[in-house]
């Protein structure tokens, strides 16, 4: 028994040093890391595509081709649509933010009657007006960040034009053999179960990269083109914030159900009604439909799982630890898995 506690404690204690090596890792390489994991989501991302043209005889240099050019295709979009949609969309809520608060400040005030029953609300007016005032600034305040915060994030990412292409190259060309190539550092009586560790992670972040960026691009997309239909201002930045937040499972659509709320204020209740039942419907299509066929069981995370993980590396290590935390807690859980197991058929 105490032989096997000191066994678990020597792991946690291993585990535990690892990661604190890789936090320091990550902070202090950002955007290198940044740019390589970039590649690897497309790598992963590509791969099967990769793969179905390699087994069809294509050449490794065709196929990249192949997929570079479907990637090309996409960033031209991204930089003449999506990117300057999205700015100006952002400097126009950022120019519309006092009338919205000012049109909620009133809808709150009408209600002042009710307030007179409940508590002295002769100073209600003054403390409403203070509050949205604060509020006001505060949300000025970031929405000015944001829009630097994004410009400068793509000026950036901007210098890794080059960079991310070439990592990607050789990702696709010999990611097996970088996979099988970490077998040298592992001695050789534990190469078999080290391979299949690999190859269990592996299976996991494919399905991960894969099935989540699908979920969270045709979540994204329902929302935006349904609120559009509705004449919803902002519809294509609650999409976006809706699709990119729905990283963490129904995240997205409860946002972006409140801010959808919060653009519709003044309006007929039926406004209120038909949005509601627009991100309830989209809710349930991702439920029902979506994560069944396109994630299946594979990621064995659970919904809280995934959160606390996100949660806890993003504030560790910012952008990068929401980028590594899923496959960081895919990989942790099957590791530990692993070890469990073989812990109890010793015992």
């Amino acid at each position: 028994m105490n032989l096997t506690l000191d066994k678990q404690s020597k792991f946690l204690l291993q585990l535990g040093v690892g990661l604190l090596i890789f936090c320091f890792v990550v902070n202090k390489l950002n955007w290198i890391l940044i740019y390589f994991s970039l590649a690897l989501f497309l790598a992963y991302f590509f791969s099967p595509l990769h793969n179905y043209l390699i087994k069809k005889k294509v050449k490794k240099t065709l196929s990249v081709l192949i997929v570079f050019s479907i990637i090309i295709t996409f960033t031209i979009f991204l930089i003449f649509f999506i990117i300057p949609n999205t700015i100006n969309e952002l400097n126009q809520l950022y120019r519309e933010i006092p009338n919205l608060l000012s049109g909620f400040q009133n809808m709150l005030l009408s209600f002042e009657y009710i307030f007179d029953r409940i508590v002295d609300s002769g100073n209600l007016e003054a403390f409403v007006n203070n509050i949205f005032s604060e509020i006001q600034k505060g949300l000025l305040t970031f929405s000015g960040t944001a829009i630097f915060t994004l410009s400068t994030f793509f000026t950036r990412l901007g210098l890794g034009i080059i960079i991310i292409p070439l990592i990607l190259y050789y990702l696709l060309i010999d990611i097996d053999l970088f996979k099988d190539n970490l077998l040298i550092f592992v001695s050789p009586a534990n190469r078999e179960d080290f391979r299949e560790i690999v190859r269990e992670i592996d299976r996991i972040l494919s399905n991960f990269i894969r099935g989540r960026l699908v979920v969270c691009f045709i979540v994204g997309a329902m929302i935006a083109i349904g609120l559009f239909l509705l004449k919803i201002p902002f519809f294509f930045i609650i999409g976006i914030v809706s699709g990119i937040l729905n990283f963490i499972p129904y995240l997205g659509p409860v946002v972006g159900w409140a801010l959808s709320l919060f653009f519709v204020i003044g309006k007929p209740w039926t406004v209120y009604l038909l949005v509601t039942i627009l991100f309830i419907g989209v809710n349930q299509i991702e439920a029902i439909w979506l994560n069944p066929r396109i994630l299946g069981k594979e990621m064995g995370l659970h919904p809280l799982t995934i959160i606390f993980s996100v949660l806890i590396f993003g504030d560790l290590l910012g952008f990068l630890g929401v980028l590594f935390a899923v496959p960081i807690a895919a990989a942790l859980k099957v590791i530990i898995y692993r070890y469990l197991s073989q812990e109890d058929k010793a015992a």
